[in-house]
């Protein structure tokens, strides 16, 4: 039997990062907050490790958060995160179909997850507000730019039409019933210490076919060894 989600060392991956790039507050999570009351119910698809769910209960202490997620290593690291608040409930799931009755949260967001519009629809209260965050055209070029023949094609995005590009984004939203009221585009830099984090990211997302990153730094050792043979 295949586990749906993230694995264990992608959980733990992506807890570590997030816990040594502790710093700003991203843009999405602002804006999200801006509108989460006292007392609001909250469902975030796609959890994780909990990260958003613990800065945004850490600002908004009355309100209700839960957290799903697919992969029940990502919920395990969670779980140890979120221990200490009260109000955080944390269910297995998947974001196509959601494990909720209809018409129970005030807010639902997600964040470069796989879900259903239609289902986010279904369990958001009459006059609920929905927020996606996901990926755009500009989104990792560097990694496709170095590693063309073999991105894992599902974790980029490439627009049908690079002009309309926010069209088709909202297309499938307003299908499930939403009236969209706003599109932004966040341009974010990463920043890496050293070779290493960036190879973490590569794994744990996973962003390369077959990437191993021993053979990867033999390889690029071995072509700096002979440019500078050449040179």
């Amino acid at each position: 039997m295949i586990s749906k989600g993230d694995t264990e060392k992608q959980a733990v991956l992506r807890n570590s990062m997030i816990k040594k790039g502790k710093a700003k507050r991203s843009k999405y999570v602002s804006r999200v907050l801006s509108v989460l009351k006292p007392g609001m119910k909250i469902l975030d698809i796609g959890c994780g490790t909990a990260h958003i769910i613990q800065d945004m209960v850490t600002n908004r202490k009355t309100s209700e958060h839960v957290g799903l997620d697919v992969s029940k290593a990502m919920l395990k690291l969670a779980k140890e995160n979120c221990e200490r608040f009260h109000n955080i409930g944390l269910v297995v799931g998947d974001g196509l179909i959601l494990p909720f009755p209809e018409k129970i949260f005030d807010i639902v967001i997600t964040r470069l997850a796989e879900y259903s519009p239609q289902e986010a629809y279904r369990v958001l209260k009459k006059g609920g507000i929905f927020f996606e965050c996901s990926l755009g055209p500009q989104s990792r070029r560097e990694i496709f730019e170095f590693f063309p023949e073999r991105i894992e094609i599902e974790n980029f995005f490439f627009p049908n039409n690079l002009n309309e590009w926010k069209q088709e984004v909202t297309e499938p939203i307003e299908r499930a019933g939403f009236i969209v009221s706003e599109v932004q585009d966040y341009k974010e830099n990463d920043y890496y210490s050293n070779e290493d984090e960036l190879m973490d990211l590569i794994e744990m997302v996973p962003l390369v076919k077959n990437f191993d990153r021993k053979i990867e730094c033999w390889s690029r050792n071995l072509r700096k060894s002979v440019a500078k043979k050449r040179a």
